[in-house]
């Protein structure tokens, strides 16, 4: 019986010792882990702020990891919405270009423009499939595609987004006309029975129910300005004299930024202001309008200058046509005393930027554009 004690005892002894030994080596191994795990974490905590900071310090920063179309500043959720130029999808950013979400994952196939409602539920798409274009109205609520009629060749919106605006050329008559509809189509009336230009520039004036319009940009073509009511009438010629020239509005709707050649002879563009009695003054900017954004207070025109325009080019057909790129750099003009001032510095543009599509955030802390050479988003941070 003793004997079976002492055995009884030393095995006892011997459990107690191995798990001792494997509890000291668990917990050894559990707490070397540990803080290894911990590092990892700080460091991807650390990596991301540090990403955040340096685009918070940055000037120009990339927002878009691909290709956009139509972005656009809302100023309610102060948020840019845009949408992929690889897929059709809708995504948007922050204010400051961060936090990229997805917020559609309906794709569209053949998507080459779009234009966004002023209360940004809506927009006019632009679809290209086997050479042929078709114009749709999207319900981004809804999630809904309504077919635009053919014959279209460009559409927007009216000031208010309760109506749409568009050229429609019909096949059998050969004419080109103005007409309003519905975002729909539906309920369509003819503003202007006969347009003489093929190529049409139409654009909402902000503020008001006034439509304007004018022959697209051409280096040997003389622009006329006109404008109508979206409820039809007489057209009213604004301003005219000005070759290859592009116009747009200030947010009050009072006045025109006006970028065209010098003279008709001439290959260099400039830019100038026109009022809605046609008075018009030259700022002397050789840039154009597309690369020009109002601040909403219609004092200051934040611009690209473009530069490395080739000798002798065709201005601005050449450029329309892509057949080159600019390289920009960033102003801003108050356009009461003609005070101009960089917005970025020389040693600050990292990389070369072609603007397109400069828009102001909600909050105008800083600009968004597409940058033409790789068509992706970018800020300009203030």
């Amino acid at each position: 019986m003793k004997k079976v004690f002492i055995i009884s005892a030393v095995l006892l002894a011997v459990t107690l010792l191995i798990l001792g030994v494997y509890n000291f080596g668990f917990k050894a191994i559990e707490n070397s882990a540990q803080p290894k795990q911990a590092n990892q974490s700080a460091e991807q905590t650390k990596s991301t702020t540090t990403e955040i900071a340096n685009k918070k310090t940055e000037k120009i920063t990339l927002v878009s990891n691909e290709p956009v179309l139509g972005p656009v500043a809302d100023k309610k959720t102060e948020k840019v919405f845009y949408y992929s130029g690889s897929n059709g999808t809708i995504w948007q950013v922050d204010n400051d270009g961060l936090n990229r979400v997805q917020v559609s994952d309906v794709k569209i196939a053949g998507l080459v423009s779009a234009v966004w409602s002023p209360d940004r539920l809506k927009s006019l798409t632009t679809i290209e499939q086997e050479g042929k274009r078709s114009f749709f109205l999207y319900d981004n609520v809804k999630k809904t595609s309504t077919s635009l009629k053919e014959g279209l060749d460009n559409v927007t919106w009216d000031s208010l987004g309760a109506k749409i605006i568009y050229k429609y050329y019909d096949s059998k008559s050969k004419k080109r006309s103005l007409s309003v509809a519905d975002p729909d189509g539906r309920n369509w009336s003819t503003l202007i029975a006969e347009i003489p230009f093929r190529n049409l520039s139409v654009a909402a004036i902000p503020s008001t129910s006034i439509i304007s319009f004018w022959n697209s940009p051409n280096s040997v073509e003389e622009s006329n300005l006109q404008i109508i009511s979206a409820t039809g009438g007489q057209v009213k010629n604004i301003f005219k004299g000005k070759f290859g020239a592009d116009y747009l509005w200030s947010p009050d709707g009072n006045r025109a930024l006006v970028s065209s050649l010098v003279s008709k002879e001439s290959k260099i563009m400039t830019l100038g202001v026109v009022d809605l009695q046609g008075q018009y003054r030259d700022l002397g900017i050789p840039t154009i309008a597309s690369k020009c954004a109002w601040s909403v207070d219609g004092k200051t025109i934040y611009y690209a200058l473009p530069g490395a325009i080739p000798s002798g080019s065709n201005m601005p057909n050449d450029y329309q046509d892509k057949k080159f790129l600019t390289q920009d750099t960033f102003w801003k003009i108050n356009i009461a005393n003609n005070s101009k001032e960089r917005i970025v510095e020389l040693t600050d543009i990292q990389g070369a930027f072609d603007v397109s599509n400069l828009f102001l955030s909600a909050t105008e802390d800083g600009l968004f554009f597409i940058n033409r050479v790789d068509g992706k988003l970018y800020r300009i941070a203030f």
